[in-house]
C-alpha cells in the first residue's frame, strides 16, 4: 500500500481518466513481477478497473500468495502470463512447503529464450509439466539475469551475480 499510495494511485487514476477505454498492461521482473501481480488483483478486486481491461505479463515471478488466492486470481485476471526461462531459481524461491503457490498461466522457456525458441503453456498453477519439472539442484541464479537473450543487472559493470 506504501506504494500505491506514495504515487502510482495518482498516476493510475490521472491516466486512465485521459484514457478510459484502454486495457491495462502490468508488468514485472523478479519481485517486480510479484508486486505487478499484487497490484493487477488490487485493481480488479477494489473496482478501479474491470478484469477484462486488466493484462498481466510478469517475468521470474516468485511465488506470492496462498491457495485460495491462486486459486480466485484467474477471475481477477483471467489475462495473466508468468513467463520463466528455463532454469530460474527465484519463481521456486518461496517454497510450496510454506503455504504458498503461483497463480496460473506459466510459459515456459525450457531453452535460450532465442526468438524462435519453443515454449510450453500450463494452465495449472504448479503444473509438473513447466519449470516445476526441473529438480532443485538445477535452478539457476543465472536463468534469473536473463530472459529473451537479453542480460539484466543492477551492477555497473553487468557481471554475472556470484552466490
Amino acid at each position: 500500500m506504501l506504494l500505491w499510495n506514495g504515487g502510482i494511485k495518482d498516476a493510475f487514476f490521472t491516466s486512465k481518466n485521459k484514457n478510459p477505454n484502454y486495457e491495462i498492461w502490468i508488468t514485472g521482473h523478479s519481485m517486480g513481477g510479484a508486486l505487478s501481480s499484487l497490484m493487477a488483483g488490487y485493481l480488479v478486486q477494489m473496482g478501479y478497473a474491470s478484469s477484462s481491461a486488466v493484462k498481466l505479463m510478469t517475468f521470474g515471478e516468485p511465488r506470492n500468495g496462498h491457495k485460495d488466492f491462486a486459486n480466485r486470481f484467474p477471475s481477477l485476471v483471467p489475462w495473466a502470463y508468468r513467463v520463466v526461462h528455463h532454469n530460474d531459481y527465484v519463481p521456486h524461491s518461496i517454497p510450496q512447503e510454506l503455504g504458498y503457490q503461483h497463480h496460473r498461466n506459466e510459459i515456459w522457456y525450457n531453452n535460450t529464450m532465442a526468438a524462435s525458441d519453443p515454449y510450453i503453456e500450463c494452465d495449472e498453477p504448479e503444473s509438473m509439466k513447466c519449470s516445476n519439472s526441473v529438480p532443485a539442484d538445477q535452478w539457476s541464479i543465472l536463468d534469473h539475469g536473463g530472459y529473451f537473450n537479453k542480460k539484466a543487472s543492477c551492477l555497473k559493470s553487468a557481471s554475472p551475480l556470484l552466490l
